[in-house]
């Protein structure tokens, strides 16, 4: 009985320790990597729709719905639409950017606003014909139309090009080869996107890996950035053949340019590989890979408990170049 005690005493001061280690480990991580509190992305509130040299009113339909920028002097032709990713926003900072240089532009949500799916679930690409209604009931100077999409905004871009041949060019940051599921987790498994009520086929993290499972379950329990590459990469291993098939993209839809940003440190999902996919698919594609930098350029390679990848500097260089040749082939293709 003694004996069984003392067992039972060591069970339970390791259990102790245990636990301790993994508080102790939690409280360093979470000093290491502050979550941080910004703005909600899908508040239109947070938006600052005061800027100077241009106007900026925003834009709902029946599913539309984000902002129309139009500069005071509009220097190029046609009109550009950007899209944010997975966080819910309409990559405002760079709609502003563009229509400081000239461009008519329309920073679009495709979730996460009243009119449209509260999360990122069963979007019907069929909203951006809305869009297009509106380019051609009258535009400030006719011309190309080019949307730029980043990380779940790039699968989606992709998706409206294969749908509406008014799009004449796209350019993709962070992309995938794939759709993959919504990011809403339950019993059911949604699709991210629907054409005429009809799911786009996707893969689903039901096909990732174990191992998978297990590292982002550790890297919570202690309090560290989550990878997801590798649920990415596992469900695309782990799925059937046929299924891959079936999700994969297609870059040849795109009709005009098509330029391409990728980080090979990214550890949301396999972005580089992606790329490179991309230009073998679509050869005259202008595709650009920045070894060192992560998912988003920007950052120390963490955001909100999520590990992104890249160094700050490598990140910050990957910004700078990517905008560079951003400006210089809009330029191109807006005169």
């Amino acid at each position: 009985m003694r004996r069984l005690a003392k067992i039972l005493v060591r069970a339970l001061a390791a259990v102790v320790v245990l636990v301790l280690i993994v508080v102790g480990v939690r409280v360093v991580n979470g000093w290491r990597y502050p979550t941080g509190e910004g703005s909600d992305p899908r508040a239109l509130a947070s938006y600052d729709l005061d800027q100077e040299g241009m106007s900026i009113e925003p834009v709902t339909g029946e599913y539309l719905s984000g902002f129309h920028l139009l500069p005071e002097e509009v220097t190029r032709a046609g009109v550009v639409v950007t899209f944010g990713g997975s966080e819910g926003s309409p990559d405002f900072s760079r709609a502003v950017s563009l229509a400081e240089q000239g461009y008519e532009v329309y920073a679009l949500f495709f979730f996460g606003q009243e009119n449209q799916q509260d999360q990122l679930q069963d979007v019907p690409l069929e909203f951006f014909g809305e869009l297009t209604d509106r380019i051609e009931a009258g535009s400030a100077r006719p011309g190309p139309l080019t949307v730029i999409g980043s990380s779940k905004g790039a699968e989606l871009a992709l998706l409206l090009a294969e749908q509406y041949q008014q799009i004449d060019n796209v350019v993709l940051f962070a992309p995938t080869m794939h759709s993959f599921q919504g990011l809403v987790f339950g019993q059911d498994v949604p699709a991210s996107f629907t054409r005429d009520g009809q799911d786009v086929p996707f893969l689903s993290f039901r096909d990732a890996s174990l191992g998978a499972l297990a590292g982002q379950l550790s890297a919570m329990a202690f309090n560290y950035p989550v990878s997801y590459l590798s649920t990415y990469e596992s469900a695309i291993d782990g799925s059937a053949a046929a299924d891959v098939e079936a999700a994969a993209l297609d870059p040849t839809a795109v009709d005009g340019g098509l330029l391409v940003f990728a980080g090979g440190d990214d550890r949301m999902w396999p972005s580089a590989a992606a790329a490179r996919q991309i230009q073998e698919a679509n050869p005259s594609a202008q595709v650009h890979v920045y070894p060192e930098a992560g998912h988003i350029f920007a950052g120390p390679g963490h955001v909100n408990g999520m590990a992104t990848g890249g160094t700050e500097e490598a990140n910050a260089a990957a910004a700078e170049d990517s905008t560079r040749v951003l400006e210089e082939t809009l330029a191109t293709w807006h005169g």
